[in-house]
């Protein structure tokens, strides 16, 4: 009975814990020009390398390499009240960075989940 007890307790901290933790929205690249028009001030960050930025990025977007040694320091030190679109060519690089972000304060983060991948297979506008 202990032991059911004390299992009972752990579960609920755990679903506790688990709803508090901030989640990024997901998005698709479909989406991303309407929630720009919506959220003039959104912060834009571009998490690929230097190259695939120069190659084509969504306008207004910021570059920090998520590869760079020092990436995630410099997301940490970004406005944590802001809002965020971030995004790379999937969302492998993106999920890395918008899981730092998560865990330390922000929370207005949206997550394009098919990058630039998505954004240039649905024939949307680039910047070089």
């Amino acid at each position: 009975m202990k032991n059911l007890i004390l299992l009972s307790a752990l579960l609920m901290l755990t679903i506790t814990a688990v709803a508090q933790t901030p989640q990024a929205t997901p998005v698709n690249s479909t989406e991303v020009e309407a929630l720009i028009k919506k959220q003039p001030k959104m912060v834009i960050l571009d998490v690929r390398t230097p190259d695939e930025f120069k190659a084509g990025h969504v306008k207004g977007a910021i570059n920090i390499n998520i590869h760079d040694a020092d990436a995630l320091e410099r997301i940490g030190k970004l406005d944590k009240k802001a809002t965020y679109l971030v995004y790379c060519r999937t969302k492998n690089r993106s999920g890395v960075a918008v899981n730092h972000m998560l865990q330390n304060g922000f929370t207005n983060v949206y997550q394009m989940m098919d990058g630039m991948a998505g954004w240039m297979q649905n024939g949307l506008s680039t910047v070089q």
